[in-house]
């Protein structure tokens, strides 16, 4: 016996619902360190408890909780699983307009640390979760879902942890994730980005030794002035242009929407790619600048460690550099890449756990569900895939065919304000991002 029709939600119920738990979200720190999720995790506890939901909160050390909850469905299918995480960046209060976790509302915009990374993708995935569950759902398939800790330091203490010890209560088919979904117009046309890969980690320490000295008597040979040639030429270095399988179908569904000529210049490029080739492309300069970032290796300067007295000349400089790998390449060759430019002057070493990237084909329903979905909330739309620059929990489930989706025609200011001052998201986006998700939700799990 099937189940009876989804009755369609009442939206501007919905705008005032999802807000309200956005608001609440951001008011309870859970910046990393010492990120104290559980603060979250019995949020969300409460809210699931409203509709009767079973749900787990587990942790691998005190107040770092992770947040498990599950909508049976007929079991048809392997579950789908809405993820995000609890975690915030630091902030530097005084460099913000309005407090960082007030959660007001000014000019329509929500403010506060989390409100685009990533609690408004918990808000929508929650409201989700909840409007389903009071509707009586029956899905195909069971509907997980699961806000880990510790993301914004690696996910030690959260998916991977989870992924670990307790992969039965998340194991699934799909994965809905942060990453992806701000719409793009090129070319007079509307695309919405799909993560569907994702850079991997290469991160390396550069050490420049020489005498130190008196600094009362210049030196022509120091540390600082290797460590000062080291960084001019790593950071004016172009590394060689690569298109991985995500960006090469992304620059194709670009040429296929869009004019001739685009479409010639697309075929040059995947001929022979280049970043003259590419940065031709008729994008905006900030599409551009992520376009640059997800077409090659990249080795960014960070953190510099250096002297002791404003009157020594000091005998040693460390800097850290966040190196990024594309997906098939290697960290270690990239870091013997870095240290074969630099030369004998300094010393490189790679530092930390450090992994290649990853993608999931969008060969797959869900990927179709999604494209169908958009096409329909927003009419001429497309969506196309995409590989982001950064990385997020996907690489922490790896049994798990993972989308970045959290859809939203976001403002500069509202992409800028990840990790940065003044971070808000528009009440408008929040619910575009909470009807998209569950039209998508509902339409895959009721016909896969």
């Amino acid at each position: 016996m099937s189940s009876p029709p989804i009755t369609k939600p009442d939206w501007d119920a919905v705008r005032d619902e999802v807000t309200s738990h956005l608001q609440n979200l951001i008011r309870l720190e859970t910046v990393n360190p010492p990120g104290n999720e559980t603060l979250v995790a019995n949020y969300l506890k409460g809210a699931i408890a409203s509709v009767r939901l079973e749900s787990h909160i587990l942790e691998d050390v005190n107040n770092r909780g992770n947040f498990v909850a599950r909508l049976k469905g007929n079991g048809n299918g392997k579950p789908l699983l809405l993820m995000a995480h609890a975690d915030v960046v630091s902030v530097e209060a005084d460099k913000w307009t309005h407090g960082p976790f007030s959660g007001d509302i000014i000019d329509g915009m929500i403010w506060g640390r989390g409100a685009v990374d990533t609690k408004n993708l918990v808000a929508s995935e929650l409201m989700v979760m909840l409007m389903l569950a009071r509707q009586g759902a029956t899905l195909n398939r069971d509907l997980i879902f699961c806000v880990f800790a510790d993301e914004e330091a690696g996910g030690k203490h959260g998916a991977t942890w989870m992924w670990d010890n307790h992969r039965e209560l998340i194991d699934a088919e799909f994965a809905i994730n942060e990453g992806g979904g701000q719409a793009l117009d090129i070319g007079g046309k509307r695309f919405y980005v799909c993560q569907t890969g994702e850079k991997g980690g290469a991160r390396m320490r550069v050490t420049a030794s020489a005498a130190p000295g008196h600094a009362s008597v210049p030196r022509d040979d120091t540390a600082m002035l290797r460590m000062g040639h080291a960084l001019t030429t790593l950071s004016t270095h172009q590394f060689p242009t690569i298109l991985t399988a995500s960006v090469e179908l992304m620059l194709k569904t670009l040429a296929n929407a869009l004019d001739t000529e685009t479409k010639a210049l697309v075929d040059d490029i995947l001929t022979e790619p280049t970043w003259e080739k590419l940065s031709q492309l008729p994008m905006d300069e900030l599409t551009l600048m992520m376009l640059r970032a997800i077409t090659r290796n990249t080795a960014v300067p960070t953190i510099i460690h250096g002297g002791h007295r404003i009157n020594v000349i000091p005998g040693e400089v460390v800097c850290d550099v966040d190196g990024r790998v594309l997906p098939d390449q290697k960290p270690d060759t990239f870091v013997a890449e870095v240290r074969a430019l630099l030369g004998n002057a300094v010393t490189v070493e790679e530092i930390g756990s450090n992994s290649s990237g990853i993608e999931a084909a969008p060969d797959s329903p869900l990927y179709d569900t999604i494209s169908t979905v958009m096409g329909d909330v927003d009419p001429g739309a497309a969506v196309m895939p995409y590989l982001v620059s950064g990385g997020t929990d996907a690489r922490s489930v790896p049994g798990i065919k993972v989308y970045g989706f959290n859809p939203a025609s976001y403002s500069p200011t509202e992409m800028n304000g990840a990790h940065n001052h003044d971070e808000r998201v528009s009440v408008d986006n929040l619910l575009f991002a909470t009807r998209s998700l569950y039209e998508i939700v509902t339409r895959y799990c009721e016909a896969h």
